[in-house]
């Protein structure tokens, strides 16, 4: 059910609409995808939904709503889940809950590292790790699952940087493991489905069946989590999006 006070709620929900943070791919579309993953749906828990609207010309100040309003919902003390929008939003919802939780841990579920180097002053989708990296998150702080492609640059950075990685044919090893003991917060990038099961989505380089990613978030078990990188005007069949929304009520079932 859906309430309509934070107050009421068992859990907060931020539609982040946001694709300011792609700039390396013409393949757009994250826009609207908030509004067509929750569109009809029913939950099995009290759920408040929020949104945060983008400065159309200013990331960063997209970026700054974006983190007023976390530190908004976090102060309800109800467990967070934002949906992008691209992967850039990710970065200051984490950053806010970093701040409010130091001891928080990072499970980064996407087929790319996003540890790619800033050609600007802006946090775009593929640098979030990166720059947590740079603001309180350490390497140990961070396990990597699901990953299927890995650029030249990210490659030169992992020789001076020791950081747990499982590509997409070690899921069941990764999870065979505690991963984290304290607070968690789960990114899930909905392009480390198979093509066929994330059709909808700027880069399609994942490996992962649906019930592996379901598997995925009911063993870390997060305290908070998101999802992005949904496109639905590059979806076919309106598959990423029905997807997207049993990622979404597992992930609700379990923060």
């Amino acid at each position: 059910m859906r309430t309509k006070s934070p107050e009421d709620a068992e859990v907060t929900v931020q539609k982040l609409s946001s694709d300011m943070g792609i700039h390396r791919n013409p393949r757009k579309g994250t826009l609207n995808a908030p509004e067509e993953i929750l569109e009809g749906l029913e939950f099995d828990r009290e759920v408040f939904i929020s949104e945060v609207f983008p400065d159309e010309f200013d990331l960063e100040e997209t970026h700054s709503r974006i983190e007023e309003n976390t530190e908004d919902l976090l102060s309800y003390g109800r467990p967070l889940i934002s949906i992008g929008g691209d992967h850039s939003v990710s970065f200051p919802v984490i950053k806010a809950l970093k701040q409010d939780k130091p001891d928080l841990k990072l499970v980064w579920l996407d087929a790319h590292l996003d540890l790619k180097e800033k050609v600007d002053d802006h946090v775009s989708h593929d640098v979030v790790v990166r720059e947590l990296l740079e603001h309180g998150f350490s390497e140990e702080d961070i396990i990597f699952i699901g990953i299927d492609k890995i650029d030249h640059d990210e490659k030169k950075f992992l020789e001076d940087h020791d950081l747990t990685i499982y590509d997409s044919g070690e899921v069941y090893k990764a999870l065979e493991k505690e991963l984290f003991e304290g607070p968690v917060y789960l990114s899930v990038d909905i392009d480390v489905l198979k093509e066929k099961e994330a059709p909808g989505t700027g880069y399609r380089d994942g490996d992962l069946g649906l019930d592996q990613v379901l598997e995925v978030i009911e063993s870390v078990d997060p305290d908070c989590a998101d999802l992005v990188e949904v496109a639905p005007t590059l979806d076919q069949g309106n598959t990423t999006v029905k997807n997207a929304r049993k990622i979404l009520k597992k992930l609700i079932k379990h923060v």
